[in-house]
């Protein structure tokens, strides 16, 4: 995702706490021949002075983060005024069943699921107003490879044969999915501004 961002002509950072994924990253940029920064850094204390990016995106990483307000706080920080955050995070709000959720929890070290609401709630703890939200991967079919990619933890000859079926989720949400539910939330928020013009976090 920061390759293609990249490509469309923004100044981009990546950061990892994994020294081995930013060193993947680093390789897939330098073979692509696109320009990307990205380095070792904690999304708690993220390695930036105040005001300097136009946007954040936490792409299906938030959820790993034990302390996401802390981590919101420090995004809004390093946020120019009218600065924008977009996030994916995991819900299963479409799934049924406990037992489905723990074993999801534990193979993707999930700490913390979300909504709508308490996603809502969290930007505004931290300095953000949600601009917009949306489910995804929310129909039947969906439902159900999502269920087996869980059991079989994404991976096996299995879920290879399965995966290419998966597409047909693309379409099955589209015309059959529900609006207030959802596998995925991506969310949209704006940095507030103060009456010093900059939200402190």
């Amino acid at each position: 995702m920061s390759l293609k961002i990249a490509e469309r002509g923004c100044e981009v950072h990546g950061i990892d706490l994994s020294e081995d994924a930013i060193s993947s990253a680093k390789r897939l940029a330098e073979r692509e021949k696109i320009a990307c920064e990205f380095e070792v850094g904690d999304a708690e204390d993220l390695p930036y002075p105040d005001g300097y990016f136009d946007k954040i995106v936490f792409s299906s990483s938030l959820e790993h983060i034990r302390d996401d307000i802390k981590a919101l706080k420090d995004a809004c920080r390093v946020l120019r005024p009218n600065g924008s955050i977009v996030l994916t995070v995991p819900c299963l709000t479409h799934l049924i069943g406990d037992k489905i959720k723990e074993r999801h929890r534990k193979i993707a070290y999930v700490v913390n699921y979300y909504t709508r609401e308490t996603m809502k709630n969290k930007f505004e703890m931290t300095g953000f107003s949600m601009v917009r939200s949306k489910y995804l991967l929310n129909s039947r079919i969906t439902t159900f490879f999502c269920k087996i990619g869980i059991n079989l933890g994404w991976s096996g000859v299995l879920w290879f044969c399965m995966f290419p079926l998966a597409y047909l989720c693309l379409v099955s949400d589209k015309l059959f999915g529900v609006k207030d539910k959802g596998y995925t939330l991506i969310a949209e928020g704006k940095k507030l501004a103060t009456k010093r013009g900059i939200n402190d976090g």
